[in-house]
């Protein structure tokens, strides 16, 4: 591909083991079989981390937030793909969920 037009989704940028066309088929499959399709794995690929969890008090309307941005990135032309991360739930975490906090950046980070 030329560099005015970079490829977008699971053709950009990637780990190859080998044949980059192969690992590029074997992408596409597992995708596919998750029920995304062609056309949208051509799509930027846009990552939405969630920190629900029913521990979590405080994220109770993580969910609908997710919903909404999904439906924005699918407005703009993306693929949404969802994760979790780890949720800390104050009311739950002694002396203070703070000493946890880097926990969240690893875990989405690395």
């Amino acid at each position: 591909m030329s560099d005015q037009n970079p490829p977008f989704g699971l053709a950009r940028n990637l780990t190859n083991y080998g044949d980059p066309d192969f690992a590029r088929y074997l992408r596409f499959s597992m995708a596919k079989s998750m029920g995304i399709s062609r056309d949208s794995l051509a799509k930027p690929v846009v990552g939405i981390v969630n920190s629900f969890s029913e521990f979590n008090n405080c994220h109770r309307t993580v969910p609908e937030l997710v919903a909404a941005v999904k439906r924005g990135v699918l407005a703009a032309g993306g693929l949404p793909l969802e994760f979790p991360t780890i949720s800390l739930g104050e009311v739950f975490l002694n002396p203070t969920s703070l000493f946890f906090r880097n926990l969240m950046s690893m875990d989405t980070e690395e």
